[in-house]
């Protein structure tokens, strides 16, 4: 199987420390944005999993991120708590599981 980097969609203050920890960042200024990004991020299958700024992904229709699912069962689309907007855990076990396709 080949290796698979960790993308961050964020804004322009978190991007930076992403791509210092050696992520993939893409840099949104809106929702709209974080949305076309997205879109794009799901034909690069060097991409394993997407960490999304909660002011983005809160704002994200359900029907994309599960359309994105249906075309990319392998790629995990997820929240990034920021300092504007806390997240809440995220059960690693289960989304491992639904990346493997066992969940």
């Amino acid at each position: 199987m080949p290796e698979k980097r960790v993308a961050v969609i964020a804004g322009p203050y978190m991007s930076p420390l992403y791509r210092m920890i050696g992520a993939v960042t893409f840099t949104a200024n809106t929702v709209e944005e974080a949305k076309r990004i997205l879109s794009e991020i799901t034909v690069r299958e060097d991409i394993g999993i997407v960490f999304v700024a909660a002011e983005y992904y809160s704002r994200i229709d359900e029907d994309l991120l599960r359309a994105i699912q249906a075309k990319r069962p392998d790629l995990i689309v997820t929240i990034l708590p920021t300092l504007r907007e806390k997240g809440k855990p995220m059960d690693v076990q289960r989304e491992l599981l639904k990346a493997l396709g066992m969940g």
